[in-house]
């Protein structure tokens, strides 16, 4: 089975180029009854991965609803250096009375975790002129290193109620490779568009904050998400697969090393067939431990 793959494809861009129009109903709202007490809300999310074209589109409408909410004007963007880079950022803050300020700052790029061969970087900026009433919106691109076919997927969850998002996904355009979509924890009624040779499409509405808690385990798991597994076949039976895959793994390590059976050579060496499991062990940890 294939999780990462090589793969050739046709870049295409489904993203608008540009905002969307705002509507007097998003302007004067004051509250979301759907959401008491939020600060801030969610008005629009769109995200269309396209794994053919090695980018994502990411598209967020925020609307300010209490002064705790004004913080949402310092946006982060992270992401890992040389495998990802971010492109064509345009954020704007629409005041309440409908005007707007566009950004025209330089965003501040600065590395937040580093270890050997990794760098884990934040790209961020903060919206001008940011009150209770006003609406953030910013779009960008993150483009993937080409011919790498990773883990896709989206998560729905926010950590704020998430009025309106659609996503899409173009699969990788590779005839040795099958899209298999798998998800969990979706509202009712709601699973993903899948038509044959088409992009993959999904509409959800009113999706609540994703509240964290302490000693939780990991919350992308925990949130309503769907991925996007591509491989050369599939098998649904664990077992069946955790034996294929081990069988797939242990025949790339010996063409890898180019000695076939070259360990049980050695261990023949050491043990004899005659030998109880345990004396055979006993053999085998002394001769490693003496080497």
């Amino acid at each position: 089975m294939l999780v990462f793959a090589c793969v050739l494809g046709i870049p295409t861009a489904l993203q608008a180029t540009d905002f969307q129009p705002v509507s007097a109903d998003e302007l004067k709202m004051t509250s979301e009854p759907k959401a008491p007490g939020a600060s801030a809300i969610i008005l629009f999310r769109e995200v269309d991965r396209d794994d053919a074209g090695f980018h994502e589109d990411i598209y967020y409408r925020i609307k300010i609803l209490a002064e705790e909410g004004r913080r949402r004007a310092d946006i982060e963007i992270p992401y890992w250096k040389d495998a990802i880079k971010i492109s064509k950022l345009h954020a704007r803050t629409i005041k309440p009375d409908g005007s707007i300020i566009n950004f025209d700052g330089k965003p501040f790029d600065k590395t937040i975790v580093k270890a050997r061969g990794v760098k884990y970087r934040v790209l961020s900026l903060t919206l001008p002129d940011v009150s209770v009433g006003s609406i953030i919106e910013y779009f960008y691109t993150i483009e993937f290193t080409q011919r790498f076919v990773f883990d896709s997927y989206w998560i729905l969850n926010d950590d704020l109620f998430t009025k309106s998002a659609k996503f899409s996904l173009k699969p990788a355009m590779h005839a040795a490779l099958h899209l298999h979509v798998k998800w969990q924890h979706l509202p009712p009624g709601v699973e993903p568009v899948i038509v044959a040779n088409q992009p993959v499409h999904l509409e959800v509405s009113d999706m609540a904050a994703f509240q964290v808690e302490d000693f939780m385990p990991p919350e992308n798991e925990l949130k309503a998400r769907v991925d996007f597994i591509y491989a050369d076949s599939y098998e649904s039976d664990p077992d069946k697969f955790w034996k294929t895959f081990g069988r797939t793994c242990y025949d790339l390590l010996e063409k890898f090393i180019a000695k076939p059976n070259a360990m049980e050579q050695a261990v023949a060496e050491v043990v004899s067939p005659s030998d109880p499991p345990d004396v055979k062990l006993e053999k085998i940890y002394a001769h490693t431990a003496i080497a």
